[in-house]
């Protein structure tokens, strides 16, 4: 009789199963989680503020570890810099752009070429300002309107494209202003906003030549006020035009209708493609100095360092 009674594991078997998957899950969950936090540096992504003057930027006193280690410090006033900024701006060398400036998340701050530019530059100091997605715009409002103006030295340095952009704002980008709790968040809504970013088109899709050209034209206009402002403040004003990998080391010339409003209205840009020529660099190499279309790996964030050291020095004095 006993033998044939069935065992608890087969009265339960369906309980028994369900039990065993459910930990299976979360033991997979945990293991996702924990390679996310350790292998990626996800769980800890840079917070933002949110402005209507210049759109959003870092929370200051801030310090992360990214994507493979990558060491990320924000000093007092939000700038990726190793030292806080005191008061006095007669020291302080402020470098404004997007992405490209900011050196995203794989790069320690000590690998970017605006602390590389300013390490060796005695008497002063050097912070980033940079800010992923920024547009014309949103330095504008950064400097001008909201009347950011801690250095006596200012780098702008941009990519074409940042001339389109108009004023970014924060919403709709895959960046935080509350922090997520877990890694597998952070992932999930990054995938979420790459997918809704599907079923938009860019704004040129649908604008004719003279509307682009009045976009354009508004942001160096806002470029020609802050530069003009900057200079009647008694302080130095660099602007760079980065290019991307393919006017490098392809056949993508630089944008014609940047270039020429740029003329238009006098504002004196330097062209790191043009200033590459004298560094003797093979096509391979010149091409190893990308990371993507446009962004920099270590080797380009040196030779961008170079070039802009070399115009600080000129204009400087300690």
């Amino acid at each position: 009789m006993d033998a044939d009674r069935p065992t608890i594991f087969a009265r339960h078997r369906k309980k028994t199963l369900a039990t065993v998957l459910l930990l299976l899950v979360l033991a997979a969950i945990a293991a996702a989680e924990l390679l996310l936090r350790t292998a990626l540096g996800l769980g800890h992504p840079v917070i933002y503020d949110t402005s209507a003057l210049y759109g959003y930027r870092p929370l200051p006193s801030r310090q992360y570890t990214r994507f493979h280690g990558a060491q990320i410090r924000f000093n007092n006033l939000g700038l990726r810099a190793e030292v806080d900024f005191d008061p006095d701006p007669n020291d302080k060398i402020l470098f404004l752009g997007d992405s490209v400036t900011y050196g995203g998340s794989r790069i320690d701050n000590k690998d970017l070429f605006s602390y590389l530019a300013t390490a060796n530059l005695e008497g002063f100091k050097g912070g980033n300002a940079g800010v992923n997605a920024w547009g014309v715009e949103n330095i504008y409002g950064l400097v001008v309107e909201s009347g950011f103006r801690p250095a006596r030295v200012y780098v702008t340095l941009l990519p074409e494209r940042a001339f389109y952009r108009g004023l970014a704002h924060c919403r709709g980008m895959p960046f935080f202003n509350v922090p997520p709790r877990f890694a597998l968040t952070e992932l999930w809504y990054f995938f979420c906003t790459k997918q809704a970013h599907r079923k938009h088109r860019d704004w040129r899709q649908y604008a004719d030549q003279a509307e682009t050209r009045r976009v354009v034209e508004k942001a160096v206009v806002k470029l020609e006020e802050m530069d003009a402002l900057l200079r009647r403040d008694g302080c130095q004003h660099l602007l760079f035009i980065t290019p991307t990998q393919n006017q490098v080391v392809g056949d993508q010339g630089k944008d014609p209708l940047v270039l020429e409003l740029l003329e238009e209205h006098n504002l004196p840009a330097m062209y790191i493609s043009d200033m590459l020529a004298s560094y003797g660099l093979s096509e391979q190499e010149a091409a190893d100095l990308f990371y993507d279309s446009v962004h920099l790996q270590l080797a380009g964030h040196q030779i961008w360092a170079q070039v802009i050291r070399d115009e600080l020095r000129k204009c400087i004095k300690p």
